[in-house]
């Protein structure tokens, strides 16, 4: 699953909630807490946070 992930955000540079919950076939608040505890791990970084908590992902330098 995390490879799926990985690859396609090293395709597309960033990945949004929406975008990894149907690529994961997850649950809103399952894909919430993957996002999550991968920011805290420092695999990616959360940008352009909003009102609605909407934001994208980006894949931080050096992780493969």
């Amino acid at each position: 699953m995390l490879s799926l992930f990985l690859e396609y955000i090293n395709q597309n540079e960033t990945i949004t909630n929406k975008e990894a919950r149907e690529l994961l076939n997850l649950a809103d608040s399952t894909t919430k807490r993957l996002l999550a505890q991968m920011v805290l791990d420092g695999l990616i970084e959360a940008i352009g946070e909003n009102k609605k908590m909407l934001c994208n992902y980006l894949l931080l330098e050096g992780t493969t």
